[in-house]
């Protein structure tokens, strides 16, 4: 399973931009797929932590869909959730890129618009 958690300082950048880093570094429209990879496992998803955060991911996927999705017949899929207990992913996938460097290409190396 591949785990992304991003901390942020709000004092640097807002919950608002770093939604729409997220849609832009990845295909929200793949239901249970990112590239060849498929499962459950691959949804993409953004687990919110307060209600201001839950409002805030849902404005902004609301705002991507219609300004870059809409326009080419897509649907954003991906699940805004309040966040649960959270474990980091196991050892064979920290620093995954590094370990394996010939692996996948790193989705956030190119933005999609």
């Amino acid at each position: 399973m591949l785990n992304r958690l991003h901390q942020f300082d709000p004092e640097k950048v807002g919950y608002a931009e770093l939604v729409e880093f997220f849609y832009r570094t990845h295909n929200p429209t793949t239901l249970n797929r990112q590239g060849n990879d498929v499962g459950p496992q691959y949804r993409s998803a953004i687990f919110t932590h307060s209600p201001e955060q839950d409002r805030i991911a849902k404005e902004v996927t609301a705002d991507v869909q219609a300004k870059h999705f809409e326009p080419k017949g897509l649907k954003i899929v991906t699940a805004i959730l309040p966040a649960r207990e959270w474990w980091p992913a196991d050892e064979s996938h920290q620093m995954y890129l590094f370990k394996n460097p010939n692996g996948y290409q790193c989705e956030t190396h190119r933005l999609h618009w």
